[in-house]
């Protein structure tokens, strides 16, 4: 959800979520600010219940989020938020969104048409993806949404090997510093940390020893930016 407005489900003193845990007993938990979604300013929501309840959760922090970004008058705000006004983001598991996705595409295409909705997902080369993650962004009229992501919650349901961390913190991803992409972090792998292969010797090219290429530090765990400073891909 929109950083900026995880207080609106949250509500004063908390009330809003308290409402929303005893209307369906729901385990509902918002991350707190300095949680988010990594590489955006995007608070994350986790909703634990059976299949009817999940929705209905859905649907009362829609209404809210929508709500409190038409309420907000601040325009600053507003404008930042606008592309959020008509949109909700759903993380499912790397084999859910195969299966909304579907045969060619067929799933996601019905699901659209019907609903008269825009589905997104990420896909695993996409810059920034989390591993075994995958991030769908469903667009258009709050009820269509709605319906959208009860289908598509649907097809999850049914997905056995359908598994997300419940924790809300994501591990520190520091992608780049000023000249070199080193891959993702150690703390990504369940295992040990995958072997550095020892470069040799600095280059003498350039100055200071260093010409076009990513700066040199003893190892690189993945290629150097190509010529056409293109930045291989995340994941």
């Amino acid at each position: 959800i929109n950083a900026e407005y995880g207080g609106s489900i949250i509500g004063k003193g908390g009330e809003a979520i308290k409402e929303l845990k005893s209307k369906t007993n729901a385990i509902v938990r918002v991350s707190n600010r300095d949680e988010i979604f990594p590489f955006t300013d995007e608070r994350i929501v986790l909703v634990v219940a059976a299949p009817e309840n999940v929705m209905e959760a859905v649907t009362f922090i829609h209404s809210k989020l929508r709500t409190s970004l038409s309420e907000d008058k601040s325009k600053n705000s507003r404008r930042k938020a606008s592309h959020r006004l008509k949109e909700m983001k759903v993380i499912v598991a790397d084999t859910s969104a195969g299966k909304i996705i579907g045969k060619k595409g067929e799933t996601v295409k019905k699901i659209q048409e019907e609903h008269k909705v825009k589905v997104m997902l990420t896909s695993k080369g996409d810059w920034g993806v989390v591993p075994g993650e995958r991030v769908a962004t469903i667009s258009g009229e709050e009820e269509n949404v709605n319906n959208a992501i009860e289908e598509m919650l649907a097809v999850v349901a049914k997905d056995p090997h359908a598994r997300l961390d419940k924790s809300l913190v994501y591990p520190q991803y520091p992608m780049f510093d000023n000249f070199m992409y080193h891959g993702p972090p150690d703390s990504l792998f369940r295992g040990p940390p995958p072997h550095r292969k020892n470069m040799g010797p600095p280059p003498k090219s350039g100055r200071g020893g260093f010409d076009i290429t990513p700066r040199y530090d003893g190892y690189q765990s993945e290629q150097p930016f190509p010529r056409g400073g293109r930045a291989p891909p995340f994941y």
